[in-house]
């Protein structure tokens, strides 16, 4: 309007003032008293606060275990509000939840968003697709007031899914996606201006927040928000602008390095996901690690013996590991060197149980063995909890994927604002106990040394390797460069 009548008196100014005041409500007010908001007035919205201003509120809740595939928290949208059940997941950044209009949505039987129902509801004219590991959901972008763990955001931007074509949607006990994730993972979206943060975290002022999972059967995990124990985590910073991404600079087991995995001065990264429930890598890192582990599994360094081509010695050590030898409790902590700081995963997080018919249906494995047959086992199988990955960074090469099985041994922290600098950072802590909020406290312990040079594996078990369902494994949310296989960090 001030671009059209252009006052060059008080008169004029006060006449552009009342006509603008009598034509705004006309324009945002519509016959269902609802809201619209278009264009530019959908920005003014969900402008983050200034840095300075935001205080990270302390909070927790319990992070429920969802088929020991993901882990969920629980989220009311709208007024009145609808309760929601949604994966947290660091390695998106948009708030996904499934509309009044997703057909596949209603058939999956999944709780459904009424734009019409909510009286906080905001429309936009923008409509979005997002592309995840495991599939793509589109729908338009809507504001409306959200409310989980404990704080609230209004005017919250989020997808709200009118088609969907995620892989086994249908069977996982979730509603829609949680994104926790670094701020320039728009992941599609196109309201946003590029460093407009839109995120919920974002809007509710969060900038900071740990996780962790436990250990058992079928643990649950504990997110809180905040940093007030952030003197207990060893930080890297964070690489890139996209993804929860650090420095990878190696692997080894027992002082020794894993020759060919981020050595020799190849660059690496890996992405700290959430909502991924494995761990993944390039094959060909795989194939290493596995050699070296046959080393250290009796059954298998003896039938390995004159071997040295890591592709025989690697798939001689899937098929022993099939059968769940007693053995494998002499399996050593497998140990990966970050940027400034090493961590370490012990046999019965980097191993799991599975079913041998689900793995026949999926075989997540495939891509570096295809002789494996897996019919002819007992029912329960071991593997290991790693997935062959074809991803690379165009500025840090070979991109991993550090999912839940990180989780379980370490705390970890998310920082957008790390010592005040405004630049980003990852923290792991070693978990002793992730017990839950209030009495039961998650407890970790500084992680300088983790792990001794001449440290032994135990042959007792304080847990057993975790089980879980090859058909309801979740693949990481990367966002992708146009037209290219290549991973925006």
């Amino acid at each position: 309007l001030s671009a059209i009548l252009k006052p060059q008196g008080d008169i004029r100014e006060a006449m552009s003032s009342l006509l603008l005041l009598s034509i705004l409500p006309g324009l945002l007010a519509l016959s269902n008293n609802h809201q619209e908001c278009l264009g530019k007035d959908c920005e003014s919205l969900s402008s983050n606060r200034h840095r300075a201003e935001r205080v990270t509120p302390e909070r927790c809740t319990v992070l429920q275990n969802t088929q020991n595939a993901v882990y969920t928290i629980n989220a009311k949208v709208g007024s009145p509000p609808t309760e929601f059940r949604l994966v947290a997941d660091t390695g998106s950044n948009v708030l996904v939840i499934p509309g009044q209009n997703c057909k596949e949505c209603k058939k999956a039987n999944k709780r459904l968003y009424d734009f019409s129902a909510s009286s906080t509801s905001l429309k936009t004219r923008h409509a979005s697709r997002i592309t995840y590991g495991s599939g793509t959901v589109e729908g338009p972008l809507i504001h409306d007031t959200v409310e989980a763990i404990g704080v609230k955001s209004k005017n919250q931007s989020m997808l709200v899914m009118q088609h969907e074509a995620i892989q086994s949607f249908s069977n996982f006990d979730f509603d829609g996606i949680m994104g926790m994730g670094m701020p320039e993972s728009s992941m599609g979206t196109k309201d946003q201006k590029a460093g407009d943060d839109r995120s919920f975290f974002a809007q509710a002022g969060v900038d900071a927040f740990t996780m962790c999972f436990d250990k058992g059967a079928k643990p649950n995990g504990v997110l809180k928000l905040g940093s007030k124990r952030n003197h207990t985590f060893n930080f890297e910073k964070v690489i890139g602008k996209v993804h929860w991404g650090v420095t990878l600079s190696g692997a080894s087991t027992e002082g020794k390095q894993v020759d060919g995995v981020c050595t020799d001065g190849q660059k690496c990264a890996v992405i700290v996901d959430s909502g991924t429930t494995l761990m993944m890598g390039p094959a060909s890192h795989l194939v290493k690690i596995y050699s070296r582990l046959c080393d250290h599994l009796p059954e298998c360094a003896s039938m390995a013996q004159g071997t040295t081509n890591d592709a025989t010695r690697s798939e001689l050590f899937m098929t022993i590991l099939l059968t769940c030898p007693s053995s494998m409790a002499s399996l050593p902590p497998l140990k990966f060197k970050l940027g400034e700081s090493h961590i370490s995963l012990g046999m019965e997080t980097y191993i799991m149980k599975a079913h041998s018919k689900e793995l026949s249906m999926n075989n997540f494995m495939s891509g570096l063995t295809n002789s494996l047959n897996f019919g002819k086992y007992k029912a329960e199988v071991c593997v290991p909890a790693f997935m062959p990955m074809k991803m690379k960074s165009r500025r840090f090469g070979p991109v991993w994927i550090f999912g839940m099985p990180v989780m379980r041994e370490y705390t970890v922290m998310f920082k957008r604002n790390h010592n005040n600098s405004g630049s980003p950072a990852v923290g792991f802590s070693k978990t002793k106990k992730c017990g839950g909020c209030g009495e039961e406290q998650m407890i970790s312990d500084f992680t300088a040394k983790v792990v001794e040079k001449h440290e032994q594996p135990s042959t007792i078990l304080p847990y057993e390797p975790t089980r879980l369902s090859p058909i309801y494994i979740r693949k990481p949310s990367l966002s992708l460069y146009e037209n290219s296989e290549e991973v925006r960090l």
